[in-house]
């Protein structure tokens, strides 16, 4: 295939031969995406049926283990090592009540628990991916839970400039004397997180070296596209600053020694709304954190935390007319899914009531213990002063999406569900056509041809 081609199959090419291509390329991503993920679906339901019958017969043999990255080795810490033990997923006392899964229903932020790990700039990263469930998919290789225990995971080592596939089993480490996970936590009986967090751990070498860390290279490794971060250098004025690595030739340095590198890019908060709307349109990921030199501390008087990084979930104005002007607002996320904002607009604040038309356009829900709040954007940036960005490439988040906790239509419903919103609520069109590809230019507040899910 020429590069023609590719990029025609990608959307690309002049408006006419796009149009002339558009049905043999969208009919080729719709059975690519849907179809045949649902008849690999359900041969690997058949693989795994076959798979339990030999677990019953020898499972010594069948099930897997990591034999070379295991115990002290994986934790990286001595101390925390003495204090855990390991047991598979299955044994967790979260969600115990159910087999556990790889995904439930849907995939969203929630899913994304922070456990006793200071790894909230790989936890946030995580959430506001999870945003895309495609994208998430499209890291973990296996489609389902594996029966063997065994999960390959890809991600972008940027100083090779290429994907690598990271093979972990499931074991997680847990509290001595109990079945509490130690790090990650599942969100009832689901476990995807758990494993992009040990893969993340082996791709660095141990959980301890998640231990703080860059919100920025944390997305790089998921997405391999370009990010960023916006730091505000005085009173309504933010600087952009491009991540760079250290030493960026050794290919053998350690995988997240980075810096930022400051552009002579001024943005003033009148644009830097905007900004982050266009950004939040096109489905990039965005983060926010206010860094000072006293390290992680809360603020029991607003309900924040100092060196801490939250995923912006959505960037969004309501109170307008038909759409245009009104209040802007900033939905966050806290990784640790609890300690919320206290402020105005916090969950359960009296402006919800004074203003129902608002709480209704941005389908606000009181729920003061899952860590999700909204801020207006003014409050916004009093706290916050860095916000990290990563232009993603969107083009490859068709992906099939079904609940494991019904194996035999599952694949089926998520089948027609998904060609359904391809055709009928032209989702393949925006993708592919109208999907961002990742850029290393600071967007600009002005209309483009970008898709409309987070609206």
């Amino acid at each position: 295939m020429t590069d023609v081609e590719r990029g025609v199959l990608r959307g690309g090419g002049s408006p006419f031969v796009q149009c002339l291509c558009a049905p043999f390329v969208l009919t080729y991503y719709a059975c690519f995406a849907y179809a045949l993920a649902c008849c690999a679906a359900y041969f690997r339901e058949l693989a795994r049926s076959f798979g339990a019958l030999c677990c019953c017969c020898c499972c010594a043999c069948w099930k897997y283990t990591d034999r070379e990255w295991y115990g002290e080795n994986a934790i990286g810490n001595a101390k925390d090592a003495a204090a855990c033990e390991w047991v598979r997923v299955n044994e967790l006392s979260e969600g115990a009540e159910k087999p556990m899964v790889l995904y439930q229903g849907k995939i969203e932020p929630r899913d994304c628990v922070q456990g006793a790990l200071g790894d909230c700039w790989f936890v946030a990263a995580l959430a506001c991916l999870s945003e895309h469930p495609g994208a998430v998919k499209k890291l973990i290789l296996n489609g389902e839970a594996s029966t063997r225990g065994k999960y390959r995971v890809k991600l972008y080592n940027g100083r090779k400039k290429k994907w690598e596939v990271i093979t972990v089993d499931d074991y997680i480490p847990v509290f001595k004397g109990t079945k509490r996970a130690m790090y990650m936590k599942p969100h009832n009986n689901e476990i995807w997180p758990l494993i992009m967090e040990k893969a993340m751990a082996k791709f660095l070498g141990s959980y301890a070296a998640l231990d703080g860390g860059f919100g920025t290279w944390a997305t790089h490794a998921l997405t391999g596209d370009n990010v960023f971060l916006l730091k505000r250098r005085e009173e309504g004025v933010w600087r952009r600053h491009d991540m760079k690595f250290i030493n960026p030739n050794d290919l053998n340095d350690k995988k997240d020694r980075i810096y930022h590198e400051e552009l002579k890019e001024d943005i003033l908060n009148e644009k830097l709304f905007n900004i982050l709307r266009q950004y939040d349109r096109s489905r990039s990921l965005i983060a926010v954190s206010k860094m000072d030199k006293g390290g992680e501390s809360k603020d029991l008087t607003t309900g924040l935390v100092s060196g801490h990084l939250f995923s912006v979930i959505s960037v969004r104005t309501a109170g307008g007319t038909f759409g245009m002007g009104g209040q802007k607002f900033v939905k966050v996320r806290n990784p640790w899914a609890t300690f919320e904002w206290k402020g105005a607009w916090s969950d359960g604040s009296k402006e919800w009531q004074e203003f129902p038309k608002i709480a209704k356009e941005l389908g606000y829900v009181n729920d003061k213990n899952d860590g999700v709040f909204w801020m207006s954007f003014a409050d916004f940036i009093k706290f916050f002063n860095q916000i990290s960005i990563c232009d993603r490439n969107v083009r490859g988040d068709l992906m099939l999406e079904f609940d494991e906790e019904a194996p035999i239509c599952g694949p089926m419903v998520g089948c027609m569900k998904g060609c359904a919103c391809f055709w009928c609520a032209c989702q393949g069109i925006r993708t592919i056509y109208c999907g961002r590809g990742g850029s290393t230019e600071t967007r600009q507040a002005k209309a483009s041809c970008v898709p409309c899910a987070s609206e």
